[in-house]
């Protein structure tokens, strides 16, 4: 993983374990590579991986089992819940950088529409 250098790196390996599990490359149940090999397979501090851990695990994301490992939540609808979750936050983005150009509602909405249009007429892909 490549870390950018305007976010802390601690975040941005939240967000890269939650889109793993959004897009459904880990799965409900799942253990997780214990705190010192996940540092190294990321190449970060331990102390670094041990708060991601700790900020997932207030999330409920995953759970430690003292002695055994830290697992994914067996939650079948985590990945369904994360991606709502970024889709709220992406949408959010998008209508706060249109109403900052000026579009109404309406506008953004008219926008949105010709994009879709245009984009399912182009390529299928939506």
């Amino acid at each position: 993983m490549r870390y950018n250098d305007y976010e802390p790196i601690y975040l941005q390996i939240i967000n890269d374990i939650k889109a793993q599990i959004a897009f459904g490359h880990l799965k409900p149940g799942m253990q997780l590579p214990t705190i010192k090999e996940q540092a190294t397979i990321m190449k970060v501090n331990p102390n670094t991986i041990a708060r991601v851990y700790y900020l997932l695990e207030q999330e409920d994301i995953i759970n430690k089992q003292k002695g055994i490992g830290t697992f994914l939540s067996k939650n079948e609808h985590l990945a369904s819940d994360l991606r709502d979750a970024e889709a709220k936050i992406i949408t959010s983005r998008f209508v706060s950088e249109m109403a900052r150009l000026g579009f109404s509602t309406t506008g953004i909405a008219t926008h949105l529409d010709l994009y879709l249009k245009n984009e399912s007429g182009n390529n299928n892909t939506l």
